[in-house]
């Protein structure tokens, strides 16, 4: 957190009023832990973690209802899934407040190219069960739907965001690990996490315990599970694409990450921010034929 003081540079300069309201939220939230630690619980995972699920136009219904549905469980929450087309699968696994069916562009390009799309909703968004979901439990259902036992015969796997981040989490935990396209992957999550928390004013005792505990149900630790840490080391080769002008996810740590790992390529584009990235044809083309050519 910076603090900007005026050009003088003096001890009276002002601090900016957003530093304030997270200095009152910091000593609120700890009066609240420390005499009801139950319900301030409660209170942040509903804020922090339940993700914001967006109705879909008609078209991409019908979509989905062209589909084969099945579904996995993760914990105690069903998701909900869908294999779409013929042929071997490439996965795909979307971000925080997304859905699988926010990569329709990439579909009929994948079945000239002899591929069908496997796309599920993560845990708390979509159609599937949950209030709240972490990325933990996104790279729990990338590894159920990676279990071979399933046919579903999945090649390869395009993510974006946050999920690209649980991909690589995921896939350092497998035996089998296909290839993958991470669009504008959050790879230091730890920080990103750290920096969100305090932003909202979240004392560090407070998050730190409540992702302990996330870490604990399902077997994580980010302090060795980090993307940008493990992601030199799985089988796979990567290919992230992510946008020089990306205010969301910082393109910096790709191009840091890319060049000190022998298995990850970086494609690199230029205004098309974080979403929009998603729908640019050049994009679809490099990702599909990334798979493709191999």
């Amino acid at each position: 957190m910076t603090i900007r003081y005026s050009q003088t540079n003096t001890p009276e300069a002002k601090i900016p009023r957003n530093n304030f309201r997270q200095l009152a939220m910091k000593r609120i939230l700890a009066i609240f832990w420390r005499i009801a630690p139950a319900p301030t619980r409660r209170f942040l995972e509903d804020r922090l973690f339940s993700p914001r699920t967006d109705p879909i136009p008609t078209s991409q219904t019908l979509i989905l209802e062209s589909g084969q549905r099945f579904q996995v469980q993760i914990k105690d929450k069903i998701v909900q899934c869908w294999k779409l087309g013929h042929g071997p699968s490439i996965l795909f696994v979307h971000g925080w407040n997304g859905r699988g069916i926010q990569f329709h562009h990439f579909f009929d390009r994948l079945s000239q190219a002899g591929y069908s799309a496997v796309i599920f909703d993560a845990p708390a968004h979509g159609e599937s069960q949950g209030q709240t979901t972490n990325g933990f439990e996104i790279a729990e259902t990338v590894r159920a739907l990676l279990n071979r036992d399933n046919g579903l015969e999945i090649r390869g796997i395009i993510a974006h965001s946050l999920g690209a981040a649980s991909v690589i989490m995921a896939l350092a935990r497998q035996e089998y690990c296909p290839d993958a396209v991470l669009i504008a992957p959050p790879l230091r999550l730890r920080k990103i996490l750290f920096d969100s928390f305090e932003n909202a004013g979240i004392p560090e005792v407070i998050y730190k315990t409540l992702i302990s505990e996330l870490e604990d149900n399902l077997g994580y630790d980010l302090k060795k599970d980090d993307p940008h840490l493990v992601v030199k080391d799985i089988q796979s080769k990567f290919l992230i694409v992510h946008d020089r002008e990306d205010h969301t996810v910082s393109y910096e740590v790709s191009r840091e990450v890319s060049e000190r790992s022998s298995n990850v390529t970086l494609h690199t584009t230029e205004g098309l921010g974080h979403k929009q990235i998603l729908t640019d044809p050049s994009v679809i083309e490099l990702a599909v034929g990334f798979f493709h050519r191999g």
